[in-house]
């Protein structure tokens, strides 16, 4: 996992960090950034970063709990009103039309889980994913049901949850809890690309920092040394 990736980064960092400290007085670079102070603002700063992630991603995970409330009834509903609209007397060729867009909706397969892994929402942003698609085309097909059900006069069903209003309603919400998901995203977006500035991108960031350490603790101590070996051995990658 990707942000297990990250955390391992971090925590490794931090491990540089002791072993420096335990040089003792002999670790004294020049390179300002290499100082054990600059090394642990830079841990402390990266920790803000890591946690401001996850922070931002909460507002995503409980959109998408509440868009899969919003549509967990709607499929059978569609069913339903199926059956009201056949039962009213509309045409033929109408009922027709209103069946083919209730299989519209059955067929789009919207899920109560979306298969999303819920810690990368990126993917949203983009409109592209596979159950966002689902439930996109589930809200489309929808909105087909309502406006034949809207246009037929025969359509005055009793029962509230067929009758246009109802749905109509329904419909509103199923596109505003879309939108939602989407517009949860761009936060996280800019979170996890500043986590990964100070991470990877700046030229001072943890990636590039702990090449340096390793190369001002090999010629302290020579390559040969035990002392290298505890930071030659602490393992970095770029994860995206």
């Amino acid at each position: 996992m990707a942000e297990t990736g990250h955390a391992k980064n971090v925590e490794n960092w931090q491990k540089m960090i002791a072993a420096c400290t335990g040089f003792g007085g002999a670790y004294k670079p020049s390179n300002a950034d290499l100082a054990l102070a600059s090394m642990t603002t830079l841990h402390a700063e990266v920790d803000t970063e890591m946690d401001g992630v996850q922070t931002s991603i909460v507002p995503w995970k409980n959109n998408v709990a509440d868009r899969e409330n919003i549509y967990t009834g709607v499929r059978p509903r569609t069913t339903q009103i199926l059956a009201a609209f056949k039962a009213c007397g509309a045409a033929a060729n109408k009922v027709d039309n209103m069946k083919t867009y209730q299989r519209q909706v059955h067929g789009a397969r919207a899920k109560a889980k979306p298969v999303d892994d819920p810690n990368t929402p990126g993917d949203e942003s983009k409109g592209n994913s596979v159950s966002h698609q689902s439930y996109v085309q589930v809200a489309e097909s929808f909105s087909q049901m309502v406006a034949l059900m809207t246009a037929e006069p025969l359509y005055t069903p009793n029962e509230t949850h067929l009758q246009v209003a109802t749905n109509t309603t329904l419909l509103a919400s199923m596109e505003a809890a879309n939108d939602d998901v989407i517009n949860a995203v761009p936060a996280w977006k800019n979170s996890m690309a500043s986590r990964n500035a100070r991470l990877y991108d700046d030229a001072d960031s943890i990636f590039e920092r702990q090449k340096l350490v390793k190369e001002y603790v090999k010629s302290l101590y020579g390559a040969q040394s035990p002392q290298y070996a505890q930071v030659k051995g602490l393992e970095f990658k770029k994860v995206k």
